[in-house]
């Protein structure tokens, strides 16, 4: 059976249609972000760094007998690490993954991650020894403590709180791990203080500064259109 001229005028013409569309859609796509900003720049500080390691108290076969206090990791030109930075009122723009925390040589690793209200927080651990993760909320709620009591095993809780959810081992009372739980779009500063977040609309924000042992702190910016705005922060003892 043969196909009419027409009709197949007809099935080209929606072909091309389609792909038109598809191409418009696309191109309005990548000029919408081409039209967001970006904020980076680098958390500083004057702050000694944290150096005298830690004193192991129990399992110095498994923990050794120290570990290092890493409250305060400053870089050699003065870049903090584990700073978390916040743009109020910026939604945090993918849907929560699953976060990781793991016991590792009596430490918690990563020791601070950022995360949203009710995300998934996977526990596990590296030591084979008896670990707990009790997680407390800012206002000293206990969220859930669990015990961990070999390699490779793994438990999973909800983050049921908002703000600075902290971690520590009811065993080994020198591990601290923070989570911050926020509703906003963050990001935690790299070894050498260096942050940046990307597709962010042109508009004036408040950025606010975390960190676990320095002071709080907040700055106003402005981002442009297909603009990086940076931003420099130096953080003081509270």
């Amino acid at each position: 059976m043969g196909v009419s001229r027409s009709g197949a005028r007809g099935s080209l013409t929606a072909l091309v249609l389609t792909v038109l569309l598809c191409v418009g859609w696309l191109v309005g796509a990548s000029a919408a972000w081409a039209q967001d900003g970006a904020i980076g720049g680098r958390i500083t500080t004057l702050a000694p760094a944290s150096a005298e390691p830690l004193t192991v108290t129990t399992n110095q076969d498994v923990c050794g007998q120290t570990v290092p206090d890493e409250s305060v990791l400053v870089g050699p030109d003065g870049g903090l690490a584990n700073a978390v930075i916040t743009v109020v009122g910026l939604a945090p723009g993918v849907e929560a993954s699953p976060i990781e925390v793991t016991n590792d040589g009596c430490r918690f690793v990563p020791r601070v991650q950022v995360s949203r209200p009710g995300a998934q927080v996977d526990l596990t651990s590296a030591d084979d020894v008896l670990h707990t993760s009790h997680a407390y909320a800012e206002d000293g709620r206990s969220l859930f403590n669990v015990a961990i009591p070999m390699a490779g095993l793994t438990i999973t809780r909800a983050l049921t709180a908002r703000g600075v959810v902290r971690l520590v081992c009811d065993t080994h009372t020198w591990m601290r791990g923070f989570v911050v739980a926020a509703v906003d779009r963050a990001v935690v500063s790299a070894a050498d203080g260096s942050f940046r977040i990307d597709g962010v609309p042109p508009g004036t924000y408040e950025l606010r500064f975390w960190h676990e042992r320095l002071e709080a702190g907040t700055q106003t910016v402005t981002v442009t259109a297909d603009g990086v705005t940076d931003v420099t922060v130096d953080m003081r003892e509270s």
